[in-house]
């Protein structure tokens, strides 16, 4: 079974050639993805709003720049990742753009947003870092679960001897 039978990418890009590639992409990959594809973070938004996140994992691929001659005032990634971290906070974000970390000070904002978990730059070897990202944050993601229900499981079973002992001595002594 693949580790990415419950994830759910969407990708947010304006540009249909762009965004058909990195689907094309991303099946090509992994064909277990489940892929999504808006033009504009505004869909986006109102989907999630109106239907809410039913998938176990999603990650959203957002372009940075998204204004468009059709949608000059389409929200840009910055503003879409503040929305989407205080609405959908288990909702992860990848950043993919064209543009160097250096050449836009909201880059900087970006790294600092919680919900953020990579910049990917644009390029021919972007795919597999963007695959690469995706299942390292699900591998730490269903690591840290499985950390979790083994302390759970430690902290009863440790209650269970202490109990036991103490039973133990009670009937020892009566």
């Amino acid at each position: 079974m693949s580790i990415t039978h419950n994830i759910r990418l969407i990708i947010v890009e304006d540009d249909p050639i762009q965004a058909q590639i990195l689907h094309d992409k991303l099946v090509e990959l992994d064909d277990k993805f489940t892929i999504t594809t808006y033009k504009s973070g505004e869909e986006l938004i109102a989907d999630y709003e109106k239907n809410g996140c039913h998938a176990k994992y999603h990650y959203v691929i957002l372009d940075y720049f998204l204004q468009t001659n059709e949608n000059k005032e389409a929200l840009n990634g910055l503003a879409i990742i503040k929305i989407m971290g205080q609405k959908f906070p288990k909702v992860k974000m990848i950043l993919f753009s064209a543009y160097d970390n250096d050449e836009n000070s909201d880059f900087k904002l970006i790294k600092e947003e919680s919900n953020v978990i990579d910049f990917i730059k644009k390029s021919e070897f972007a795919y597999s870092s963007l695959q690469n990202t995706i299942r390292f944050h699900y591998s730490q993601t269903i690591l840290n679960q499985k950390k979790n229900r083994f302390q759970w499981a430690l902290a009863v079973f440790i209650l269970m001897v202490i109990l036991s002992s103490l039973h133990f001595l009670f009937s020892f002594f009566s």
